[in-house]
């Protein structure tokens, strides 16, 4: 019996165990919009790709995600509501071959990538499909 107890004891203290990470969402929170880039292709006059940067630092933009899925953008006393999802997955869809997972943010069924800068930024980007990545900080 003495050799039995520490063999359930250590089975119970793993099976009590949890694995949060996969419950974890770094973008739950207030994020404020600070600016968006943009990569304009070049023209048949000017061949050369820019960048294109909008500055939104003076303007008060928030994103506020919670933790029930609920987006809600505020700026000026106007507020609009989304839901969105933080998961990780293809960003086709399906996997393929070549493809790996890659983080993403899907709002209202538009899916943006996720990463964070150096700077400690969020950035959810279109610039896969040509369109802008949005730049926000923790507030």
């Amino acid at each position: 019996m003495k050799k039995i107890l520490p063999i359930i004891f250590i089975l119970l203290a793993f099976s009590s165990c949890s694995d949060d990470d996969d419950n974890h969402n770094p973008v739950i929170g207030n994020w404020k919009l600070v600016r968006a880039q943009t990569l304009q292709f070049g023209t048949a006059s000017n061949p050369i790709p820019h960048e294109s940067i909008t500055d939104y630092s003076e303007k008060n933009i928030i994103y506020t995600f919670d933790a029930g899925s609920n987006l809600t953008i505020s700026e000026d006393g106007k507020k609009e509501q989304y839901k969105y999802e933080y998961k990780f997955d293809y960003l086709s869809g399906s996997p393929s071959a070549n493809e790996t997972k890659t983080q993403l943010v899907i709002i209202d069924g538009s899916k943006w990538t996720y990463r964070v800068s150096n700077q400690g930024e969020m950035i959810l980007g279109k610039s896969y499909v040509d369109g802008s990545d949005l730049y926000f900080v923790r507030q």
